[in-house]
């Protein structure tokens, strides 16, 4: 049986691989900025925008340009060589229905201000904000947070190291945290821990090595330890393909983690499709006799198009099977539609709705929408 799966694995691997030609926004990719470092002082991409990205959003990205719109705060603050400002708050707006429940929730998922200060060779980020989400799941609701903060030392032009509390880069930049390949494989909402991460710039594409060494300001905390590498490939200067392999354990259970993410081109830079696929072997840790390994596929699919500056229509395709050798028990699919709006610089509202099937309860089918409304400071 694990032949047979990791036969099957490889297979879907190799279909995507010779499909696809590649590209990235994950959004920017297609535009001829694969990788991340133009825009974000985090070369693996998201947070604080440098100069030349603040000036990107609103020349590249948005519908109306807004000059004044580019420095920090929407003009009420100025960057300068050695101090950088930015920050975000996130909300949302949430409905959920099947034949039993109707749900709508809404709530604030992020606020908070984020600053860098150069010094020499050096970059010290940081980020201090409140906890948010919905109340009702949330008691830490309000209490002072630093989602992330790290040093960053530039060895040369093509080599940075890191060190500090940040989120793993595996697999698609995306800031969705609900998605499968995030929420379910660990990676979701307030998944930072402590890292130590090397980036290195290569001629075509850029490697990542990293180790997670969990919450080292909870001793008593027992998030998974790892290590993880990933290695991705720029086509054309267009698209990235990437792999990635991480390898964890925690107190409860170690896992195997591995997967293939990609960013391309479809005929031209405006058609964008983004695939993640990850397979993970995971085992559970006891004092009895040794148990078996449970092996589940995770993934989604999006097709968009550009129609215009800021205006981005999508498709999207997420599937999980928690465990092959009971798919049919453990299979959930989740096909949908939305859009990404950027009418200024630094102003997002993102609606998605999906048809959830599980099929335990294939009678029962969830429709689940959200609005979300991001602005970057």
């Amino acid at each position: 049986m694990e032949t047979k799966t990791g036969l099957l694995f490889a297979l879907a691997i190799l279909i995507f691989v010779l499909t696809a030609p590649t590209f990235a926004y994950v959004e920017n990719v297609t535009n001829g900025y694969p990788n991340c470092m133009a825009c974000h002082i985090n070369p693996t991409g998201g947070g604080i925008l440098t100069d030349y990205g603040r000036s990107l959003s609103s020349e590249l990205m948005s519908t109306i340009k807004t000059k004044n719109f580019q420095d920090p705060f929407f003009g009420l603050v100025k960057n300068s060589n050695r101090v950088k400002w930015g920050g975000h708050v996130r909300t949302i707006q949430t409905r959920f229905e099947n034949n039993q429940i109707k749900r709508g929730t809404g709530f604030i998922m992020q606020k908070n201000i984020e600053t860098a200060v150069y010094v020499q060779d050096f970059i010290f980020v940081g980020s201090v904000g409140t906890k948010e989400g919905p109340k009702e799941r949330n008691p830490e609701k309000g209490d002072f947070i630093s989602e992330r903060h790290f040093a960053l030392y530039q060895a040369d032009n093509t080599v940075r190291v890191k060190v500090g509390k940040f989120r793993q880069n595996y697999g698609l930049n995306d800031p969705n945290h609900t998605r499968f390949t995030k929420r379910d494989l660990g990676f979701g909402s307030y998944s930072e821990t402590y890292q130590l991460e090397v980036f290195k710039m290569l001629e075509n594409g850029e490697g990542i090595l990293s180790t997670s060494l969990g919450r080292l300001d909870l001793p008593r905390d027992q998030r998974e330890k790892n290590i993880m590498g990933q290695w991705t490939h720029y086509l054309n200067g267009k698209s990235r393909l990437s792999g990635n392999i991480l390898l964890g354990e925690s107190s409860t259970a170690r896992r195997s983690l591995y997967g293939i993410n990609g960013v391309l081109p479809i005929f031209n830079k405006n058609n964008i499709f983004r695939f993640q696929l990850d397979y993970q072997v995971n085992e559970a840790i006891t004092t009895g006799p040794r148990t078996a390994k449970t092996r589940g596929i995770y993934g989604n699919v999006q097709i968009g198009r550009k129609l215009f500056n800021g205006f981005f229509p999508y498709l999207v395709y997420e599937h999980k099977q928690t465990d092959l050798d009971q798919s049919r028990l453990s299979m959930t699919t989740s096909p949908g539609l939305g859009f990404q709006f950027f009418p200024i610089a630094h102003f997002e509202v993102q609606v998605e709705h999906q048809y959830r099937t599980n099929l335990i309860q294939k009678d029962n089918p969830e429709h689940r929408t959200f609005a979300v409304l991001h602005v970057y400071l």
